[in-house]
């Protein structure tokens, strides 16, 4: 009787939960299409602009041509939000990476894009991050010109180590080009890349960087065509935001540390509520035999009950903060 009450009280709360799980995944389909169609043309097209030119793009050419071909969005369709999350622009932010919308949409659209990127970083914002972010992965800063870049860009590809070729002018050594462009030869299942006149087998980890100093370049199309460019030129805005971000951070420090703690706490309680979710609805879907006997499901039903509350109450909790 008293493990049918629990099962009872668990399953109810629950039952409340999915349904408006339900409504919400219901309401995302029917805009899910648009949604991802908005944020691969963000990805594709908006790196090389400044913030003006991007809300212009967004809001001007985009949202008429969804309007005019019927695709539905999200009323306040957010590329950032569909492709990243709090948790992991607060880690961002620690590796260097400034806080305010612009510098978070290029790290998303870094981040996100099949391509290289080209980075325009006249005030070294974007060098900074990279350096901190990729420092885990053997990173080697390069040169062009310089006389190992060559044998160096061998290594890095062939034991899949990050490499940043910084302060690069207009013009791209051809030698680089197969690189930038992946001409790639699939020979089984390694993939082979010729380079400086040698086939050298691409490792999944390799990660290409480059950046310029020069703050309005004019690359060649091929360039822009295989490899992505990202604008990371500080504009009035974005630096309003910088400063307002270590204001905080120096004048009220607790606030600045509890936001970021509640980022991570609530991000861990999402995975572990999926996690949850997912063994609860295996272990109904499989129950054998008497359902009260299965002490487990019980208490997992419980646990996650009260990780939901948990994770409503830190909401509330990080609005306030």
């Amino acid at each position: 009787m008293n493990l049918a009450q629990r099962l009872i009280a668990a399953l109810g709360s629950e039952n409340e939960r999915w349904a408006n799980s339900i409504v919400l995944l219901d309401s995302n389909l029917k805009v899910i299409v648009g949604d991802v169609l908005l944020a691969s043309a963000f990805i594709s097209y908006a790196g090389p602009f400044n913030k003006s030119f991007r809300d212009k793009m967004m809001k001007e050419d985009f949202d008429k041509y969804f309007k005019a071909n019927k695709i539905f969005t999200s009323p306040e369709s957010d590329p950032i939000k569909l492709l990243t999350d709090e948790s992991t622009a607060a880690k961002w932010n620690k590796q260097s990476l400034p806080s305010d919308k612009v510098s978070i949409e290029n790290g998303t659209i870094l981040t996100n894009s099949e391509r290289y990127p080209l980075m325009i970083d006249p005030q070294l914002q974007g060098i900074s991050w990279i350096r901190e972010k990729e420092k885990d992965n053997k990173l080697k800063s390069l040169r062009l010109g310089s006389k190992n870049i060559n044998r160096e860009l061998e290594v890095a590809i062939e034991n899949g180590f990050s490499a940043l070729i910084e302060n690069m002018g207009e013009n791209v050594d051809a030698i680089l080009m197969p690189v930038i462009a992946r001409s790639l030869i699939k020979k089984g299942k390694s993939k082979i890349l010729k380079f400086a006149g040698k086939d050298l087998s691409l490792h999944p980890n390799f990660k290409l960087f480059l950046q310029t100093k020069l703050s309005n370049p004019h690359y060649p199309p091929e360039i822009q065509a295989e490899a992505t460019l990202i604008n990371f030129t500080v504009t009035e805005d974005g630096l309003g935001d910088q400063l307002l971000y270590l204001i905080v951070k120096r004048e009220r420090p607790d606030l600045a540390a509890k936001k970021l703690e509640l980022i991570t706490q609530q991000n861990d309680f999402k995975i572990k509520l999926k996690e949850l979710e997912d063994e609860l609805l295996f272990k109904l879907a499989n129950a054998k035999g008497d359902i009260l006997d299965d002490i487990a499901l019980i208490e997992n039903l419980e646990y996650s009950k009260k990780i939901a509350i948990e994770i409503g109450e830190k909401v509330e909790i990080a609005k306030v903060t």
